[in-house]
């Protein structure tokens, strides 16, 4: 049975993010360079494609170190997770696994991550301030992708999707 509904604004944080959960997501880590010119990342669920024409993405970020460095510099990278990719999520989110280091290359001036799933090159074009996150809306200047099935997050957990990889071809031939 669901709880009476919430009238007037007066939302738990609690019930709210319980309540969002609900939406399955994918998972990305978006990267950039630290102070010393090493890749750094951070993992995210909240990335989303906003525009074609001109290729344009979001990301959602709260002040933190990534955050710091994509306000400097202007640009980020965005590496989505295949379904054996759990481990990166798990290193990215403050949990470090000593046993899977992470792979990066470098399209143009930004740092994704090898074998992920897909992955972006992003120029900032705008950021927006809504309440204790930053939208960093971006162009896309450099962008690739596998086959592979994604790793999913749904009601705070870990899931897989079937691999789809024999229908995943580019289909505008």
């Amino acid at each position: 049975m669901n709880p009476a509904p919430v009238i007037d604004g007066a939302v738990d944080s609690l019930r709210f993010r319980s309540s969002v959960s609900r939406f399955a997501t994918g998972i990305a880590i978006v990267s950039c360079l630290d102070e010393q010119g090493q890749p750094q990342g951070m993992t995210v669920s909240s990335f989303t494609s906003i525009s074609l024409e001109p290729p344009t993405v979001l990301v959602s970020l709260r002040p933190g170190r990534t955050h710091a460095r994509i306000c400097q510099q202007g640009r980020y990278g965005v590496s989505i997770l295949g379904a054996e990719q759990e481990a990166w999520s798990q290193h990215f989110s403050g949990h470090p696994q000593t046993e899977t280091a992470p792979a990066w290359e470098t399209a143009a001036r930004v740092p994704v991550l090898r074998d992920a799933l897909a992955w972006f090159e992003c120029q900032v074009d705008e950021l927006l301030q809504v309440h204790d996150h930053t939208l960093f809306v971006a162009r896309v200047t450099a962008c690739g992708h596998a086959s592979g099935a994604p790793l999913m997050f749904f009601a705070s957990s870990y899931h897989r999707a079937m691999d789809r990889s024999t229908i995943t071809q580019d289909r505008r031939a």
